[in-house]
């Protein structure tokens, strides 16, 4: 039996991470899309709405070539039109971003998520995400990442 358009979907969002290519997130999001991350203690950003998530995605890939998410589990609700990931990721950021004040080894921070997805009717747009942060490791891949930004912008990339 082939997956759901709902599945189908999700495993396409998922699969996005790995590049970050808004040309293949665009059309995977409504035009009344809401994402929003969680926990809020963390102090995340957003929440976004289609352009600003895909905004959003367009900073990190200046500073990441991609942020791979695996998928560790789908589980797909029919009755809410909604698909659920837990995942974990890695990021790859770009070689020119990194200076020698961090092992090599520290820039690939390894994060675990959830990420909530609800869909339009159909299955093959996503209206709604909440994507549930690692707790422990965000606060230092938002350092990973603002050190990553400060070294771009200091070297007029």
């Amino acid at each position: 039996m082939a997956p759901s358009a709902r599945l189908t979907t999700a495993q396409r969002y998922i699969a996005n991470f790995g590049t970050l290519d808004p040309q293949t997130l665009a059309p995977l999001l409504a035009e009344n899309y809401h994402h929003e991350f969680a926990p809020a203690s963390l102090n995340p950003p957003g929440p976004f709405d289609k352009q600003g998530m895909l905004e959003h995605n367009a900073r990190l890939r200046d500073i990441m070539s991609g942020f791979p998410v695996t998928a560790k589990e789908y589980v797909e609700s029919e009755s809410s039109n909604q698909v659920t990931v837990w995942a974990t990721s890695q990021t790859v950021f770009r070689d020119e971003v990194k200076d020698k004040g961090v092992a090599e080894k520290e820039w690939e921070y390894q994060g675990e998520y959830v990420f909530m997805l609800w869909m339009e009717e159909g299955g093959e747009r996503i209206e709604r995400v909440v994507e549930f942060l690692d707790s422990k490791g965000t606060e230092r891949l938002m350092g990973l990442m603002r050190r990553a930004r400060g070294n771009r912008e200091g070297q007029g990339i």
